[in-house]
């Protein structure tokens, strides 16, 4: 669930062209920052019906997106940015890589949030 919602988040983007942040996904869908958050750590992989609904509503993607398995060929057609091609090497690691790369995600979440406290 982590990698899909990462996967949204980096190639679906607003009419100007910018990324979504947690706060307009949140604030779209009706979920909160904390639940995304966990969602995207890897903390919170079995969200509710209601929950994938709105966010299938909020990215334009079916309910099924979440569920059916990522392929190569599915990911193709979208442009490869660095994080991209990362995310699409993560759906190939073993459980002991996965576990390490959501460490990773996580780690680099609590700096964020903390510089964010900082500011």
């Amino acid at each position: 669930m982590a990698l899909r919602m990462q996967y949204l988040l980096v190639t679906i983007r607003k009419p100007d062209s910018t990324a979504y942040s947690i706060d307009e996904v949140a604030s779209g869908t009706g979920v909160s920052r904390t639940y995304l958050r966990n969602m995207l750590a890897g903390r919170q992989d079995n969200p509710s019906r209601k929950v994938i609904a709105a966010l299938a509503r909020f990215f334009d993607v079916s309910p099924a997106y979440f569920f059916e398995p990522v392929t190569p060929a599915a990911t193709a057609q979208a442009p490869a940015s660095e994080f991209e091609v990362a995310l699409r090497s993560a759906e190939q690691l073993g459980p002991d890589g996965r576990r390490i790369l959501l460490d990773m995600i996580r780690l680099a979440q609590r700096i964020t949030d903390q510089r964010d406290l900082d500011m």
